[in-house]
């Protein structure tokens, strides 16, 4: 499904894999990818933009790992409160 990505959201989603435990990073790198293109897809945009990636972040990964993403897009400097569903 390979889309463009914009630059912004390339780097958020560089930058947080980068971050994740390396048993978990290979599988949420792909999960996240396929998701955060089929949101941009949905919204009929012709790239992936940064909300779609943080949008996809929440929506695949477990529940016990939501915690680690709201650190690691805060140390980042992302706004994650629109997505996250407490």
């Amino acid at each position: 499904m390979d889309m463009q990505w914009d630059e912004k959201a390339k780097k958020n989603f560089d930058e947080i894999i980068s971050q994740l435990p390396q048993f978990h990073r290979s599988i949420a790198e792909q999960l996240v990818k396929e998701k955060s293109e089929i949101i941009a897809q949905e919204r009929n945009a012709s790239a992936v933009e940064a909300k779609d990636v943080v949008s996809a972040f929440f929506q695949e990964v477990p529940p016990a790992f939501k915690d680690m993403m709201k650190r690691l897009m805060s140390k980042q400097g992302i706004d994650y409160s629109e997505y996250a569903k407490d």
